[in-house]
């Protein structure tokens, strides 16, 4: 026995997605991660720029507070100019200075507004805390201790301006990419998609369907071939029909014809052996003879009622006399003295009678097989058997539903229920018509079928056919 691969059933929602879906979002996942490690670097880039240039910063103005105190301790007449220098040393960028006085840090000058910069940028880019402390003798008092502070705040809003820029450039560059790519998949996958298509249209039994001629040579040998196969799958459930629709035209005729042979050769014998029975029962005096006559008569009753009963399963002579509503109802009519516990209500437009004569005897089987079903398998209290005429532009087409509230069936098990569906669907698809099943455990059971008045000439019908 072949050894059969079965895949995972638990392979996860990502390997149900289509392979264009999943082709796209790996895309995706790549441009994320590089846009993610490009925002990683240029953090660490700014990082590292805004560290060094408020280093600088601070070490420049650390020499110039040096030069200071190397001159030796001030005086105290030039303490007034040494705060003016303090003041313009205290205009450079990314310093702080501070001149403690009675132990308490007062600034020189107000601390600058913090720029529009966000949070999380300025915690990641902040440099660790710099902080220079000198104190500059003076020769009175015990001197002035001087406190710079790296203050990066300019600096970062820089950083985060050059930074939101490039950011922007970086994901205009990735949307760029990916939506170039996203195309041109799409572009790539329209044959595939192509393809997906006539596959599900070859599972609904749609031969008709045809793929385009692609472009790339590859793709057109497989729209060729697919092509080529719907071909053959059409042309054959066409020979199908013909055959179908020629095997119950001889069905048919066999069964009209030994009809009439029932009714013609074994009815007028057994009309005869009747009347010589009731002839010999008419004599006297009564003996056993006269019995045997009698029990002739019964047996020969009986014989005309079955022969009655299967003349009519063969063909409905009512069919061909009175037209296909006469027959319809007195089929109904035979099922409620049957089954007088279920109530079988049928409706048939005028229009059905003009159905065409050598197809009236194919709607007559299926409305028998039907109520046959219906009535051996659901158990009914309701059945409602419907026959309209409907008009299209280019074809008549006569509607046949047959609805009951019996216990239906779950719809996978149809296949299994023997043959009289399948009969009905082969009857009904044969005559280029369309066969529809509804049902549901508990939920009752409906047929609905169209079948045209006049077969199709350009095969049309095989797109409804054998499905």
């Amino acid at each position: 026995m072949a050894s059969r691969v079965r895949m995972p059933e638990n392979g996860g929602m990502f390997m149900q997605l289509s392979l264009k879906t999943r082709v796209n979002l790996i895309i995706a996942v790549i441009l994320t991660l590089v846009v993610a490690i490009g925002s990683v670097l240029v953090v660490h880039h700014v990082r590292k720029s805004v560290a060094e240039e408020t280093r600088s910063a601070l070490h420049l103005a650390w020499e110039m507070v040096e030069a200071s105190h190397l001159q030796g301790p001030l005086p105290d007449e030039q303490a007034a100019a040494w705060r003016s220098m303090l003041e313009r040393l205290g205009q450079l960028r990314h310093v702080r200075l501070f001149i403690l006085q009675d132990e308490r840090p007062l600034p020189l000058l107000p601390s600058p507004a913090l720029p529009d910069v966000p949070a999380w940028f300025a915690r990641l880019v902040q440099p660790p805390p710099a902080i220079l402390e000198q104190t500059i003798p003076t020769r009175q008092g015990r001197g002035l201790q001087v406190r710079l502070v790296a203050d990066p705040a300019d600096e970062i809003a820089e950083a985060w301006q050059e930074t939101r820029l490039f950011m922007g450039l970086i994901l205009l560059l990735a949307g760029g990419c990916f939506a170039a790519l996203y195309w041109v998949l799409g572009r790539a996958f329209q044959p595939v998609d192509a393809v997906l298509g006539g596959l599900v249209a070859l599972e609904q039994e749609r031969y008709d369907h045809r793929l385009p001629q692609f472009p790339q040579p590859e793709w057109r040998r497989i729209s060729q071939a697919f092509n080529h196969c719907a071909g053959e799958l059409q042309q054959a459930r066409a020979d199908n029909c013909r055959l179908t629709r020629q095997l119950l035209k001889v069905e048919e005729e066999e069964r009209r014809t030994l009809a009439r042979e029932l009714h013609d050769e074994l009815g007028q014998v057994l009309s005869g052996i009747k009347m010589l029975a009731l002839s010999i029962k008419q004599q006297r005096p009564v003996g056993p003879i006269h019995q045997a006559a009698c029990l002739i008569v019964e047996q020969v009753d009986h014989l005309f009622e079955t022969i009655r009963t299967m003349i009519h399963r063969l063909r409905p002579l009512m069919l061909d006399d009175l037209g296909l509503r006469a027959a319809l109802d007195a089929l109904a009519e035979r099922w409620r003295q049957q089954r007088p516990q279920v109530r079988i209500q049928l409706q048939c437009d005028p229009g059905a009678d003009d159905f065409p004569a050598g197809h009236q005897i194919h709607v007559y089987r299926i409305v028998q097989e039907a109520l046959t079903n219906a009535f051996r398998h659901g158990h009914p209290r309701h059945i409602h058997v419907r026959l309209t005429v409907a008009d299209t532009p280019r074809s008549r087409w006569l509607h046949i539903t047959i609805r009951d509230d019996g216990s239906g069936a779950a719809v996978p098990l149809l296949r299994g229920r023997g043959y009289g569906l399948k009969g009905m669907r082969e009857r009904v698809e044969s005559l280029g018509g369309r066969f529809e099943v509804t049902t549901a455990l508990g939920r009752g059971f409906t047929l609905s079928i169209q079948m045209p008045f006049e077969e199709e000439e350009n095969n049309d019908h095989s797109r409804h056919a054998c499905r």
